[in-house]
């Protein structure tokens, strides 16, 4: 499995769209990118995007009789992974305890994610996976 290269903030958002949606095609990802944007992106500049995903290895696409769609070449899991590792070195120097405790302090977490959390925790130390 070779390692995947970093995203923009843009590609990882369109990433999360196509997790949700996939198979998706252009047109259906780009009325969901611009349903919330004050300036919308053109099919043009969306297209790039995905080719440069594609590239990239995050995506893939298949050609059906009119209309292209693509899907996520990565789990959804596997790219998160991914991007969580990037961020907790980039804002935390690689210590996962220290972003645990920016979400925990800074109200992040609600008190049902840090009873789940415990639990995790509790899972954990037991041999199971979390």
């Amino acid at each position: 499995m070779k390692p995947l290269p970093a995203l923009s903030p843009a590609e990882q958002a369109l990433m999360d769209l196509i997790w949700q949606k996939q198979p998706v095609s252009v047109a259906a990802l780009l009325e969901l990118v611009n349903s919330d944007r004050v300036e919308p992106i053109t099919r043009n500049t969306l297209q790039t995007q995905l080719t440069r995903l594609e590239a990239k290895g995050w995506l893939k696409h298949e050609d059906g009789d009119r209309v292209r769609l693509y899907r996520s070449a990565v789990p959804e899991k596997r790219g998160r992974g991914k991007i969580l590792t990037e961020l907790k070195q980039r804002l935390f120097g690689g210590s996962g305890i220290s972003l645990v405790r920016c979400l925990v302090e800074e109200g992040g977490l609600s008190d049902t994610e840090i009873k789940e959390l415990n639990e995790l925790i509790a899972k954990h130390r037991k041999g199971g996976k979390p």
